[in-house]
């Protein structure tokens, strides 16, 4: 399984920890390369893989697992305001126990599963461990994938719509899935004992008894993208090539209807304009929800890389949280393109609020439908 952060647009970009087994078996070595020369092997495969060359050459700095623990947690640190701010949304849904710290939560998920980042604005490649063992290997692929991608096109955006922000969430998709592409094409390019080896690697990781207490719903929507850009850039680059996925960069699927569906994408259908709905207490977050959140929401924070059926139809949406008496609460309306797929969501949402005490389903015109809730 793959976890990965952004904190913001301009922070690292990460894959999964899987603590190394080392190697499984034993069988006539080939000539020993040098740790630089394996490098350099990976950076030729991307290259080929990207159909683009680095235009200065990329530095991988290897840090032990102690002091890139830390550097990951201080990473971490700089998306705190953006966690906080997310933590209402999180509680108003049930995501998450009324008294939990989300922020919390976020260090647990992340400080000790990153294997690897690459940080756009300081241009640093790191990776955890000093052994270049197959899934190391395969996490640095992943990386150097993100570091060519910024030195052509420039990954240091930053839409400033926090951690839940669709237009982060919709423009991960694109650039994750590039780096996941380039990822499985190394993996499937290692000997059948290498990947044996590989997967070995990450079923040997020991798992944190604290990410038992990692709300689903954060480790879902930080995962999405790995999952979701896999399939978005095989079609990327299955209809259009080299060329089709350069022009990505240049523009990012802007809703996550566009990076669902990627017939929405090639047709850059925006979303219709919605105005927030007013509500009773102190504004916490404001923006546009996206159909992904909304499959969370309908699926209690359990999905991956597909959409539920019943957002099919999304026009556009706005969602505030805001605090009312010591209470976390939302307030989402989405407008639907007919009033048949609107009443298809309200019936799903009305089944939902039958289970979540304090919620409430009305709908403001007929291809609208608006969900309250306070908790």
């Amino acid at each position: 399984m793959s976890i990965g952060f952004m904190t913001r647009r301009s922070a690292a970009v990460a894959v999964v920890l899987a603590t190394g087994s080392g190697m499984l078996g034993a069988c006539t070595p080939a000539p020993e390369l040098t740790p630089q020369q394996r490098i350099n092997e990976i950076i030729g495969f991307v290259e080929a893989v990207r159909g683009h060359q680095f235009i200065t050459p990329p530095t991988v700095e290897f840090l032990d697992d102690a002091t890139f623990r830390q550097e990951v947690l201080d990473n971490v640190a700089t998306a705190q305001p953006s966690v906080d701010r997310a933590e209402t949304t999180f509680k108003a849904l049930g995501w998450m126990a009324p008294g939990d710290n989300l922020f919390a939560k976020f260090q647990i998920a992340f400080g000790g599963a990153v294997a690897g980042f690459y940080d756009p604005v300081t241009k640093a490649l790191k990776v955890r461990g000093t052994d270049l063992t197959p899934y190391r290997r395969e996490v640095i692929a992943h990386e150097l994938t993100h570091a060519l991608d910024d030195q052509l096109f420039a990954l240091d955006d930053d839409f400033g719509d926090g951690l839940l922000g669709e237009r982060t969430f919709s423009a991960l998709v694109a650039i994750e899935g590039d780096a996941v592409r380039t990822q499985n094409a190394y993996r499937n390019s290692m000997t059948g004992l290498e990947q044996a080896q590989d997967i070995a690697e990450q079923l040997s990781a020991g798992s944190d008894p604290a990410l038992l207490t990692v709300p689903l719903a954060l480790l879902t929507f930080t995962q999405a993208p790995y999952l979701r850009g896999a399939n978005f850039l095989d079609y990327i680059a299955g209809s259009g090539g080299i060329a089709g996925i350069d022009a990505l960069f240049d523009r990012y699927p802007s809703t996550a209807e566009q990076a669902f569906d990627v017939t929405k994408y090639t047709a850059n259908e925006p979303a219709v304009a919605v105005t927030a709905p007013s509500v009773p207490g102190t504004v916490v977050e404001q923006g546009s929800f996206g159909v992904f959140l909304m499959t969370l929401l309908l699926r209690d924070g359990i999905a991956l890389d597909t959409v539920d059926p019943d957002t099919s139809g999304w026009a556009g949406d706005a969602y505030v949280s805001y605090t009312s008496a010591g209470q976390s609460c939302i307030a989402i309306v989405t407008k639907m393109d007919t009033p048949a797929l609107t009443a298809a969501l309200s019936a799903r949402l009305t089944n939902w609020a039958a289970t979540h005490t304090g919620a409430s389903i009305t709908n403001p015109e007929n291809t609208s439908v608006r969900i309250d809730r306070c908790v």
